[in-house]
């Protein structure tokens, strides 16, 4: 797996923790660091442990200790689906265009931890594409884990700043980026 495919694959998955963290800066009157802190440690945990989860998926003996050819494609073909189907995800919320109605509050950890948990669905996902393609899970959680916190405090900030304009073309970027790998693994590997 190059470089670009994990800054892309990484960068992808991030930008949902981005408007997660938009929508929440969107909402309050002043931003506390308290506050960022707590979404920050919610969506990092979240995201490591399900990158993690879905490559140890992959780790079972089957998958790993086989020498079959056959298998091995079936994996990378699954694991471009997999960034295939996250992309499209992605891509609809960018069309759908569903309005986002911004008002004060107080930020809202249950509906974070929600939301966060919906996302680490499709990082459990790519957890097992990026098994299944063979690549470093140390170096993949630790990258996921510094991405998320960096995604968090700048969707808080650019909330906080400039409201959820911009939120579809988030949307439509991270999956292209996601639909490339996917298309690019089917192309190389298959």
């Amino acid at each position: 797996m190059s470089i670009l495919e994990n800054i892309l694959i990484v960068t992808g998955l991030s930008m949902n923790i981005f408007l997660i963290g938009q929508f929440e800066g969107s909402m309050v009157r002043k931003i506390e660091w308290r506050a960022v802190f707590v979404i920050c440690l919610i969506a990092g945990i979240f995201e490591t442990i399900s990158m993690t989860s879905g490559y140890l998926l992959t780790r079972i003996p089957f998958f790993s200790a086989s020498e079959s050819e056959d298998l091995k494609d079936f994996c990378y073909f699954v694991a471009a689906i997999l960034f295939l189907l996250i992309a499209a995800y992605m891509i609809y919320k960018a069309l759908r265009r569903a309005p986002v109605q911004e008002r004060l509050h107080t930020i809202a950890y249950r509906r974070i931890l929600l939301e966060v948990v919906m996302v680490s669905v499709f990082t459990f996902m790519a957890g097992i594409g990026w098994g299944f393609i063979g690549h470093n899970i140390l170096m993949a959680t630790c990258v996921i884990a510094g991405a998320t916190v960096l995604a968090a405090i700048a969707g808080i900030w650019a909330g906080y700043f400039e409201g959820c304009r911009g939120r579809y073309v988030i949307y439509g970027t991270g999956g292209a980026m996601l639909a490339f790998v996917g298309a690019e693994i089917l192309i190389r590997y298959l």
